[in-house]
């Protein structure tokens, strides 16, 4: 379950495996209940190691002490057992521990995943603010797309949203091209059943996915480093890049979702990107009928700009951005014609009976 996890979750960051809870009482009582874990049933003496975690608690005036005070738990275990400490590596540990504290509370933990998972092992290149792997993942969740009809993207930068959305219609695992995790370090790593695992998980793109996945930008630099991208992965030519003006970007026919990054302001005049979502607005409307429309920004003001309605309004997070992720539903002719159809035609009078 450890394994699949890791190569198979699209909106984990981390696998963590528990290997002590408990309650204490101060500073000094933490490093007691440190000191009572085994280390040496995790790692030996020659392995680097590291931790990091998340600490909720008044008992400290600094979050990452706790961290330091397990350090030092591990190193005294090994010095006391075997006469010498073992190396703290920060880049590159052979184990990772993770320590989660709430007030009194602690959990110790195997961080099975190592690097976070959004480091999926395919983006050799990047434009500049590219989308997390993990926040595309989780914005493809959250619009509800059916991996059935037509998806686009219009700002789609290297590509990160029309990769997940391909990696998820071939039903293809989100770490199929990742070549390292930490559990590949541990003592008791298996890997005969890690091979079996990874050779029968889905690795080929399916004949014909009946609908069209489509990323644009207008720059072709990020288009092209969006295919280069796609060649570490077994998806063929499951994606259209295009180098375009979403202006001149026309929907495939049938159903589809569209979701878009587009810039939020930080390095456009405040005129020039009120004028953006503006044009985004227009062409929701007049070329993307039939679909739902997704966009998230941070600049709300911006967002205003658009003039449609939103029929969903999501807070999400884009690092440390506190965004709207909103769903706007374009319907062929008007709203009224949608909800009311042949109700809403003029009747024609009654004729009077004779």
């Amino acid at each position: 379950l450890l394994y699949e996890s890791n190569l198979w979750l699209r909106t984990a960051i981390s696998i963590l495996l528990p290997i002590k809870s408990f309650r204490f009482a101060d500073e000094k009582d933490l490093y007691r209940k440190f000191s009572k874990i085994n280390f040496s049933d995790f790692m030996s003496v020659k392995d680097t190691f590291a931790a990091k975690g998340a600490v909720n608690s008044t008992l400290f005036n600094h979050t990452g002490y706790p961290m330091l005070v397990l350090k030092d738990a591990i190193a005294d275990h090994f010095r006391d057992k075997y006469g010498e400490r073992p190396s703290v590596d920060l880049a590159k540990p052979k184990v990772l521990f993770d320590v989660h504290i709430d007030e009194h509370a602690c959990t110790v933990s195997l961080n099975s995943s190592g690097a976070p998972l959004y480091h999926r092992g395919y983006r050799k290149k990047t434009g500049e603010a590219p989308l997390n792997e993990v926040v595309a993942s989780g914005l493809l969740l959250l619009s509800n797309w059916d991996r059935k009809s037509n998806f686009i993207d219009i700002c789609c930068g290297s590509g990160t949203l029309p990769i997940e959305a391909a990696l998820m219609a071939n039903e293809i695992p989100a770490n199929i091209a990742r070549k390292a995790y930490a559990f590949q370090n541990w003592r008791n790593y298996d890997q005969q059943l890690w091979k079996s695992i990874y050779e029968s998980a889905p690795n080929q793109p399916k004949r014909d996915l009946g609908f069209k996945i489509i990323g644009s930008d207008t720059d072709g630099d990020v288009i092209l480093k969006a295919r280069e991208n796609i060649k570490a992965l077994p998806l063929g030519k499951t994606i259209s890049f295009e180098i375009k003006d979403f202006k001149d970007q026309e929907a495939p026919e049938g159903k589809g979702i569209l979701i878009s990054n587009p810039p939020y302001g930080e390095r456009l005049q405040l005129e020039e990107i009120d004028v953006m979502y503006q044009d985004l607005g227009n062409f929701f409307k007049h070329k993307m009928q039939g679909y739902n429309c997704w966009v998230i920004s941070s600049n709300i003001t911006a967002l205003k700009k658009i003039e449609l309605k939103p029929s969903k309004k999501i807070q999400v997070y884009n690092g440390s951005l506190s965004c709207d992720f909103r769903k706007f539903e374009i319907f062929a002719g008007s709203l009224i014609d949608h909800k009311f159809g042949d109700r809403n035609k003029k009747r024609e009078p009654k004729r009077n009976k004779k």
